[in-house]
């Protein structure tokens, strides 16, 4: 398959953390002393009440504004100085060790002033598994949940608080054994592990459900066994999810020893349905020989991608091209196993005052279904608490032979239980065209968001009998000729503006097969007529 380098640059490690920095880690695994110390796990926990209801979990693939690792590193300098191009890189670090961190970045180029040190001990640098994860309380308060880190490493476990602390945003903790590797959600109350959380808890699985219910706002919680059969089974080093319709599943060859079990989730996810109830749409990545494809990070537009520097690396860069177009893709090798990774190694911090776009894409094929065309809705709400501009919210569409994007205005809706919703469409196009669109909306604290966060929602228009009732020269639609109409066709035959097929279908006012000045001024003698 073609590789696209224009959009995805991969760095191959100048500096990769030395022996001697990684030499006095544990392991991913338990050690023999942990083994026997595994019960110590349960007197980790620290118990609250659960946040103010509702309450969402944060996605990956949201708005970050920081990426959490720690030192000694567990990833590169070069990645460590992308993502400081971008967002905050927060460093947990001892006391003792804080200026050899921040002389090792500043050697590197290391954006420094996008680094911020949260100094207290940790016993490993997996902040995947033992970092915080994140929800929206009912207060509209980025909060941290924790749980207990399943490895008797109280220092990690300690981690969460410490974040919380030093970001001064609400702490709460429930009393289930977990690890971040081993979750995925998407953002709208649905969630998947493997079955490694109910063998660690002492819960019954109901229990268990309702808990991550209450503390973390999933309906639906996909526990699936663990199609690798290692030693490790978290779903990270074999699933993804890539946004709030798809996601992400490892391929291998029929020849491959767990070739069935990994098939069955493939088909479990394609089968399982999205929080708009269609199926999710599944990507495959190639990954003969165990690479660590789907263990990446997602961070705004950018997505980083573990690879091994052999012949299926372009592949798999592909399918994330494919499945997020508009996203920058980057491969990183480095230090990588199957079951340790890039995504095993860094934990994304959202944005405190997120301005969150919640939307359900249109499906692959659409029919217009009124006179205006495609109906869209989106609802906008803003964690600064400043107020969401208005006349901000719109939808930018183009399809295929368009070079550049058109918009129309999204209103909120007067229905009083429609909270922060906008409604909007877009015009109708002619039957065979490819859309590409996606929303944007603005708070009065500045911030700017789209939904999807780069990128495109795409679908194919399928014929459609929506203009049939549409009168010559009406250009609007509106029952009447005006000069709103005069200046619609304007647009469509001096600028050549895409206004949709409807348009175009009651645009040749004289109705000699053209379009052209002199349909214009036929408009404007019929306005002035009447």
């Amino acid at each position: 398959m073609k590789f696209y380098h224009s959009v995805a640059i991969i760095f191959f490690l100048s500096n990769l953390p030395s022996q001697s920095s990684i030499s006095d880690e544990l392991p991913i695994g338990l050690t023999e002393e942990e083994k026997n110390n595994f019960h110590l796990i349960y007197e980790m926990g620290r118990n609250t009440d659960p946040p103010i209801a509702p309450v969402r979990n944060i996605a990956e693939y949201e708005r970050m504004s920081g990426v959490l690792i720690r030192y000694p590193f567990g990833i590169s300098l070069d990645i460590i100085r992308e993502l400081s191009e971008d967002v905050i890189v927060y460093c947990l670090v001892s006391a003792s060790q804080q200026n050899s961190a921040f002389n090792s970045m500043s050697a590197a180029n290391v954006n420094t002033n996008n680094v911020q040190f949260v100094v207290g001990p940790t016993d490993s640098y997996w902040t995947r598994d033992y970092g915080p994860w994140w929800v929206v309380d009912g207060n509209g308060n980025m909060s941290v949940v924790d749980f207990t880190y399943d490895r008797p490493r109280p220092n990690d476990n300690d981690a969460p608080f410490k974040i919380s602390e030093f970001l001064d945003v609400p702490y709460y903790s429930v009393d289930i054994v977990h690890t971040g590797g081993n979750y995925m959600t998407d953002g709208y109350g649905i969630s998947a592990s493997s079955d490694l959380v109910y063998e660690e808890n002492n819960w019954s699985n109901d229990a268990l459900d309702s808990l991550m219910s209450l503390y973390y706002g999933i309906n639906t919680y996909h526990i699936l066994p663990d199609p690798n059969n290692t030693y490790i089974d978290h779903i990270d080093c074999w699933g993804k999810y890539l946004s709030p319709t798809k996601v992400l599943i490892r391929e291998v060859p029929a020849s491959h020893p767990q070739y069935n079990e990994i098939e069955s989730v493939a088909t479990y996810f394609s089968e399982s349905l999205n929080n708009w109830g269609f199926p999710w749409e599944v990507f495959r990545v190639w990954t003969p020989n165990n690479q660590p494809y789907t263990n990446s990070l997602i961070v705004n537009n950018k997505v980083l991608v573990p690879i091994m520097n052999n012949t299926w690396d372009d592949e798999a860069l592909e399918v994330y091209q494919i499945a997020l177009p508009g996203y920058e893709i980057i491969g990183f090798t480095g230090t990588w196993e199957s079951t340790d990774a890039l995504h095993c190694r860094v934990k994304g911090i959202p944005d405190l005052e997120m301005l969150q776009l919640f939307h359900m894409p249109l499906p692959d094929t659409v029919s217009a279904n009124n006179s205006q065309g495609y109906d869209l809705e989106l609802v906008v709400d803003d964690l600064s608490g400043t107020g969401i501009i208005d006349d901000s919210v719109k939808v930018f569409w183009k399809n295929e032979n368009m070079q550049s994007y058109n918009f129309n205005y999204l209103y909120l809706s007067d229905i009083p239980e429609e909270i922060n919703t906008y409604r909007g469409f877009i015009p109708v196009q002619a039957f065979g065209t490819t859309i590409d669109y996606f929303l944007r909306a603005a708070d009065s604290s500045g911030k700017v968001e789209s939904n999807p966060i780069a990128g495109h929602h795409s679908f194919y228009a399928v014929p459609t009998d929506a203009c049939n009732n549409w009168e010559i020269g009406d250009m609007d639609n509106s029952g009447q000729l005006d000069i709103y109409d005069i200046l619609i066709l304007t647009d469509l035959v001096v600028y050549n503006n895409n206004l949709g097929v409807c348009c175009e279908s009651v645009a040749d006012i004289n109705t000699d097969g053209l379009l052209s000045i002199i349909d214009i001024v036929t408009l404007v003698s019929l306005v002035a007529s009447q």
